[in-house]
């Protein structure tokens, strides 16, 4: 794996790339860490718990309030802006249908950028002082920050045999037919039943957890040097452009704009 491209000049974050750093897609969440510059205005369905450990960087949310700030949690499906990024940061993302995402929904954080910078207050101090750099330590970042927000990343492995041989099958399923009727009768279940179960258990709705394997598997292949398309086609999107918007609706970014150009870090086989 080639190390991540250096920053010519690191004056300010604005003057580089934003996306330089590390990648981490794991299975229930993907963490960004490294440099980030100012972006357009988004929105995405997931939180975004972000950390500054240099400057502080500045948001704006869909009515132009700005908050600075080392630290914030922005909620899902709300329009903001990074305005003024840092040279040291990390972006987790958390898909809000998750067991953790709805414990975050508890938090009731707002959709102006001052509820941000609040939220995320009670993250300042709460990391290690530098940027994770292998898989075990940005699992020990995720934990410690969602410890901080009181929502725990610790989640119990699935018990009922059903379940468990439906995430063994689903990741060569995506290939196949994925409709919770297609997948019941394959582990015995009913489809209310498997609907029921798989949420309770997994801490995702089978819908939305799906489309998350969809993307990491086309990270996956984009690590390994495939085309946009290919990757694509490779995960079950439709084409590039349906990757593209599905990417960067999640996670605020373009695959393209990050493909050869950070470090990939894959969760350890098994």
């Amino acid at each position: 794996m080639t190390p991540p491209r250096r920053a010519r000049r690191n004056t300010n974050a604005s003057e580089q790339g934003p996306w330089l750093g590390r990648v981490f897609f794991g299975p229930r969440w993907l963490m960004y860490a490294g440099p980030l510059a100012p972006t357009d205005p988004h929105a995405h369905p997931t939180f975004q718990v972000l950390c500054s450990l240099g400057e502080p960087v500045r948001l704006r949310d869909s009515l132009r309030r700005e908050v600075e700030c080392h630290a914030a949690v922005v909620p899902p499906d709300v329009e903001h802006a990074v305005v003024q990024g840092g040279l040291a940061t990390v972006l987790l993302h958390v898909p809000a249908e998750d067991r953790v995402g709805r414990q975050l929904r508890t938090l009731g954080i707002g959709a102006d950028a001052a509820a941000w910078g609040l939220a995320g207050q009670v993250l300042l101090g709460r990391t290690s002082g530098a940027l994770p750099v292998h898989w075990e330590e940005a699992e020990a970042w995720t934990q410690a920050l969602l410890d901080a927000l009181q929502a725990d990343a610790g989640i119990a492995p699935p018990t009922h045999p059903a379940v468990k041989k439906l995430l063994r099958l689903l990741p060569a399923a995506l290939d196949e037919d994925v409709r919770l009727s297609a997948l019941a009768p394959r582990v015995g279940l009913s489809v209310g039943r498997l609907s029921h179960l798989f949420s309770a258990e997994v801490g995702f709705p089978l819908r939305p957890y799906i489309l998350w394997l969809r993307l990491r598997r086309a990270a996956e292949h984009l690590q390994q040097g495939a085309s946009l398309t290919a990757s694509a086609h490779a995960a079950g999107f439709t084409d590039s452009a349906h990757l593209n918007h599905t990417f960067r609706r999640t996670f605020g970014l373009n695959p393209s704009d990050i493909a050869g150009v950070v470090q990939w870090v894959r969760p350890p086989p098994g």
